[in-house]
């Protein structure tokens, strides 16, 4: 059997004595650290690095070499059993050293009660401390307990049984027209399609570490189907059906159905407001005055003028809209205009067009305006991410605000909190006088009139309610501000062509307005300031 070498402390009439006894079958030799460490462990701190080179040397050379290293008697020392533990506890070893020449020797049930001294309890291998201790394998590591290892899992997985990546940007022409009658926008769906299947997470099976302690698999992503009306679930819940035939879209991982309604003409007089649980496709305009509300996308081929179009999926405009002041448009998907004019639009996703005008435009996303005229001028746009324009502005100095960095909707919701927080403050500091004067009044006469003490009780109720209050809008404050200090310095405008001056910019809260025509040009924030960049 291969064995290493090792050596012994042997005890003699003049002193204490190192005896070495040879490797066999091509075990290790003699390591001088070992030894050292030893000596050091059992107290014998005189025994020179010389003194245990010489013994090395000696060692090599003869088969049971010996070198005095104390001329002083010393007490017994018995088998020593020297215990580590993997720093992440998936094995233990012990390395052995021999009990002196008058020392005794440990008994397999020693060398076990010592594992379980330490904290070993799972794992063990007592074959190999049965084999250690029988062979005399000294000066060598052996593994006398190992961990269960845990049994890592695996993400659920959801496959889509539809085109998830439809495109909803229209195609520009050679000549720069935006073509907004070829739009590759909806995804077919059919009554009893088989939208997504789900392949479950497997989540795994813990381990057990040499200490007894649960070692636990990693982290997996779990998932479930996730969808809206008009689909149904399989009973074991990983097979997702369509209920309808319509268009199908997936948002945020959440699949909708909707069953398009078309309506032939205009929405006027003639239909009145039209609110509908699933897309809208309107064949005509959208006269001024007129409300359209869509659970799903909303399409309209003519023109829209000072109308309301409210969406839950996209909004897709073949003509634009000229709003007069009065248009709005809210999409939680994608906007798609040929033109925006005089109208106030708000898009949870991509704001594509032709032209801006006069408009307040906000898109949690990126605002494109890319087409012949590729035009922003006048009013306000605000995006997440990226403004793209050819032309910002105007010759005339048309007064043109583009602003990116920070979602607008956080932002808008952030600085409401702060007016309400403002005005909460204002109110308890008026009831906390009004109180502050009916105790006076009380002290002062012993009673208060009955319509007095209903204030006071009124005014003391109002208290808790602004309180708690306070409490809810602060939360939602420090949430918001966390929020927006994560997202601070993303965002960049880029203008293709021409920024004329007086276009104000923002980006993450740094201002700068343009006082000379700047062209070709991406804006970007860099620390406290706006820097321009060629294209």
């Amino acid at each position: 059997m291969k064995r290493n070498a090792f050596f012994q402390l042997i005890h003699k009439k003049d002193g204490m004595y190192l005896k070495s006894y040879p490797a066999v079958e091509g075990g290790d030799a003699l390591k001088a650290d070992d030894i050292m460490s030893y000596l050091s462990s059992k107290k014998y701190e005189n025994v020179t690095v010389e003194t245990i080179k010489q013994f090395m040397e000696k060692a090599a050379k003869e088969k049971n070499a010996e070198i005095k290293i104390s001329s002083k008697s010393a007490l017994p020392e018995h088998e020593y059993a020297l215990i580590t533990i993997d720093p992440m506890r998936m094995y233990a070893k012990i390395r052995l050293y021999p009990n002196s020449s008058e020392g005794r020797r440990l008994s397999v049930s020693d060398i076990m009660m010592l594992l379980e001294q330490h904290g070993i309890k799972h794992g063990i291998v007592k074959k190999n401390v049965e084999i250690m201790h029988k062979a005399r394998l000294y000066c060598t590591d052996i593994l006398v307990a190992k961990a269960t290892p845990p049994v890592h899992g695996s993400d659920a997985v959801i496959t889509y049984h539809f085109d998830v990546d439809k495109t909803s940007k229209p195609t520009v022409g050679e000549n720069g027209q935006v073509d907004f009658h070829k739009l590759d926008m909806i995804e077919p769906v059919t009554d009893g399609q088989l939208l997504a299947t789900l392949e479950p997470a497997d989540l795994g099976t813990a381990g057990i570490d040499v200490m007894g302690a649960e070692i636990k698999p990693r982290k997996v992503a779990v998932k479930v189907l996730k969808h809206g009306k008009h689909i149904h679930l399989s009973d074991d819940g990983l097979e997702m059906y369509s209920e309808v035939s319509g268009n199908v879209t997936c948002v945020d991982d959440t699949v909708f159905v909707s069953d398009c309604y078309e309506i032939p003409a205009d929405v006027g007089p003639s239909t009145g407001d039209i609110e509908y649980d699933g897309s809208i496709n309107v064949k005509g305009n959208v006269l001024t005055g007129y409300t359209v509300n869509a659970t799903g996308d909303i399409y309209v081929a003519g023109a829209v003028e000072g109308a309301t179009l409210i969406s839950g999926g996209k909004i897709v405009l073949n003509r634009g809209i000229q709003g007069k002041g009065k248009g709005v448009m809210e999409a939680e998907g994608d906007i798609i205009s040929n033109f925006i004019e005089s109208s106030s639009v708000t898009s949870g996703g991509k704001i594509i067009t032709d032209a801006i005008m006069h408009s307040s435009v906000t898109a949690k996303d990126s605002i494109e305006v890319n087409g012949k005229r590729g035009l922003i001028a006048g009013g306000s746009v605000r995006s997440t991410k990226k403004i793209e324009t050819k032309v910002a502005g105007s010759s005339m100095g048309t007064q043109t605000e583009m602003e990116v960095g920070l979602d607008p909707k956080v932002l808008d919701r952030y600085h409401f909190i702060e007016k309400q927080m403002e005005a909460f403050s204002d109110e308890k500091e008026s009831i906390n006088q009004t109180i502050e004067l009916l105790k006076k009044r009380y002290k002062a006469a012993g009673s208060l009139e009955p319509e007095k003490l209903q204030i006071l009780k009124d005014n003391t109720e109002r208290l808790g309610v602004i309180d708690e209050q306070m409490e809810e809008l602060t939360t939602e404050y420090d949430a918001l501000e966390e929020v927006l200090e994560k997202s601070s310095g993303h965002g960049k405008i880029v203008v293709y062509d021409v920024a004329y001056s007086g276009v104000k910019l923002t980006i993450s809260n740094i201002t700068k307005f343009l006082h000379s025509e700047v062209q070709h040009s991406t804006f970007v924030r860099d620390g406290a300031d706006i820097r321009i960049r060629g294209i």
